[in-house]
């Protein structure tokens, strides 16, 4: 164990085991309260998943891992701050403590290493499966999530590798007072240097969907929408970038580790479940708009609008031929490319299941069809919606007819 200088420890009060002064119980209420909202926002997230949408994933299968490492690290942060003196003073914490306390400390560094590596690496994949980063001209963005995740795994790794092997033999990190020759590692230096990669990291994750997202074909207010979702992760940054702050406080150029890093236990707590929480707001979406839907009728009234006007344009242009005929083939396959995004997109973000989605694509089929076939015998050349209506082009004459809604084909027909 590495110890304070003689000087720095000469100038230390009386050590008081008896009644020492102590930061408080302020670890184990941010433990509870920020474990018990992550534990319940990552149950509605999977509940959403396995009944209402029925696409759990293995991002959903991650975040429960992740979940399960957060879980064990409050625990051992709890105990630490709790039992072993980790809300004192060094000088207050008696000499047969601070073993178990090293022990402790490298134990949470590493759950919360893995914790908010599988996190960040569970909201990646979400978002390749969510913008269909594999398909069409979103290739680059596929292999940017697979070289970050690549880049997050390889620094939990890495970090997990040296934290377990800076002391040489590795016991001699929490011996107090070793009789045996060792060598260890600057550890206040390891610490530091990860949270200063996390903070990149967490700030890659945050960012990296959002130049995606911009070049979908989408209107602004939605590619905004979806972006403010995602957004969500810079309270993360903030909470990491406050966590370093007092990792370099209390383990680089101060000796009261315990006392000083006290915020650090605070600021993890916050970190990890805020990332899990963020990491899971997106797929809450049709959680709420099964349970909520008056609270999000436009949005959803504006995906049916959308999916009805999509999916009948298709049908009147297979009946005859169209001015979307004459596209060459590659702009269709690109246009084809990103309507399949948008409708993944206004499914998930607008708050659309995919049972209500397939029922609504179900009904517009066949009020199309009956259109469509009522109007076969006048040959239309050309089809196509115009502000919610019909538009039938004659090849017979130079006028074009009137307008007409739906209702108004069908009944005007009768």
């Amino acid at each position: 164990m590495q110890l304070p200088p003689l000087a720095v420890m000469a100038t230390w009060p009386t050590p008081n085991y008896v009644d020492p002064p102590t930061r408080g119980h302020g670890v184990l209420i941010v433990n509870v309260v920020c474990i018990s909202l992550a534990f319940l926002v990552v149950m509605l997230r999977l509940y959403t998943r396995l009944r209402i949408t029925c696409s759990a994933g293995v991002d959903d299968v991650l975040i429960v891992i992740g979940l399960a490492f957060a879980i064990a690290m409050i625990a051992i942060t709890s105990l630490a701050s709790e039992n072993w003196g980790w809300n004192r003073h060094i000088w207050d914490v008696p000499e047969t403590w601070l073993s178990t306390l090293q022990k402790l400390n490298i134990v949470f560094q590493i759950m919360f290493s893995w914790s908010s590596s599988i996190t960040k690496i569970s909201l990646l994949w979400f978002c390749r499966r969510l913008l269909g980063a594999g398909k069409g001209n979103f290739r680059q963005f596929n292999w940017a999530f697979i070289g970050s995740m690549i880049f997050v795994g390889l620094s939990c790794l890495m970090f997990t590798f040296i934290s377990i092997f800076q002391c040489s033999p590795v016991k001699a990190y929490w011996d107090v007072s070793p009789t045996y020759p060792y060598k260890c590692l600057n550890g206040g230096s390891i610490v530091f240097s990860a949270s200063v990669i996390n903070i990149f990291t967490d700030f890659l994750v945050t960012a990296l969907p959002m130049p995606l997202i911009w070049s979908l074909k989408l209107p602004a207010r939605q590619r905004l929408a979806v972006i403010s979702i995602f957004g969500l992760g810079i309270i993360v940054n903030v909470a990491g970038s406050v966590r370093t702050v007092y990792v370099w406080k209390s383990m680089v150029v101060g000796y009261d580790t315990t006392w000083l890093g006290w915020p650090v236990l605070i600021a993890a707590s916050v970190e990890i479940n805020l990332g899990l929480i963020c990491s899971s707001a997106p797929a809450l979406r049709p959680l709420i708009a099964t349970f909520l839907p008056r609270l999000l009728n436009s949005t959803r009234n504006l995906t049916y609008s959308y999916n009805q006007r999509s999916r009948s344009q298709k049908l009147f242009s297979s009946t005859g031929r169209s001015r979307h005929s004459h596209m060459p083939a590659t702009q269709n396959s690109r246009k084809g490319d990103y309507e399949s995004d948008r409708f993944e997109i206004m499914r998930t973000v607008e708050m659309e299941t995919w049972t209500e989605s397939r029922l609504e694509h179900h009904d517009a089929i066949g009020h199309t069809y009956d259109i469509g076939t009522q109007n076969r015998a006048s040959s239309p050349e050309s089809i196509g919606m115009k502000n919610g209506g019909v538009v039938f082009s004659s090849a017979a004459s130079e006028k074009s007819s009137s307008s007409l809604t739906r209702d108004e084909a069908y009944y005007g027909r009768r």
